[in-house]
């Protein structure tokens, strides 16, 4: 029986095709690139899941820095849009996975780096979903998380398949640590500045987390 979409899949298929219009989405992610970049110590050898990756805006921005790039989303519209960009630039290291990070079965070890952006707030148990992600990493790779800091609930104006008004950094690196990663360090990565949903304009601080993994004892 197949799975039926999920909230969140069905808005974004909605939105795939303008994504990219946005300029204030294309400096996030490039924003966000630069910090993954300057906190982990990229290798051209790296196997890398980029993981709400929607139209790629994140993935494709670190693929020339690593060796491959495997694309995960719920939505197959946005993965469609990002699969169609990677044609045309002859991006044939990256590939797409269409599936939910909450529930998928992913290969064990397999990356050397996970990496988000903007998407842990779409995550009902965000612990949860970490403790799956930890076993699909190699000994010694990494994790690198972007989200909204912590806000008053004025980011969004539509809270459909918003379960989190962003998160404190300190709580994320919390999670990670009783995953069993390590040296956690975090820092802002970007500002957003627009109207909230009462039309006030705020500045949202997006941080990134990043933390490497401690071999698996047993």
């Amino acid at each position: 029986m197949t799975k039926p979409p999920n909230v969140n899949q069905a808005r974004f298929d909605a939105r795939a095709a303008e994504w990219d219009a946005n300029p204030a989405r294309v400096a996030l992610a490039r924003d966000v690139v630069t910090a993954v970049c300057a906190s982990v110590p990229l290798r051209p050898d790296m196997r890398v899941m980029d993981f709400g990756a929607g139209t790629g805006l994140v993935s494709l921005g670190l693929l020339p820095f690593v060796r491959s790039v495997t694309a995960a989303d719920t939505s197959g519209e946005m993965l469609r849009v990002l699969a169609d960009k990677a044609r045309g630039l002859g991006a044939a290291s990256l590939t797409t996975l269409q599936c939910d990070i909450a529930d998928a079965s992913l290969p064990p070890a397999a990356f050397d780096l996970i990496v988000s952006s903007m998407t842990l707030h779409h995550l009902p148990d965000l612990p949860a979903v970490l403790r799956r992600l930890r076993p699909a990493l190699r000994d010694g790779g990494w994790i690198a998380l972007a989200d909204l800091a912590a806000e008053d609930g004025s980011f969004h104006a539509d809270k459909t398949g918003v379960y989190h008004n962003g998160f404190d950094p300190a709580a994320v690196g919390r999670w990670l640590t009783s995953c069993g990663f390590a040296h956690i360090s975090a820092r802002e990565a970007h500002r957003l500045t627009r109207p909230g949903a009462d039309g006030v304009i705020r500045t949202y601080p997006v941080f990134l987390v990043v933390a490497g993994c401690q071999p698996h004892w047993t």
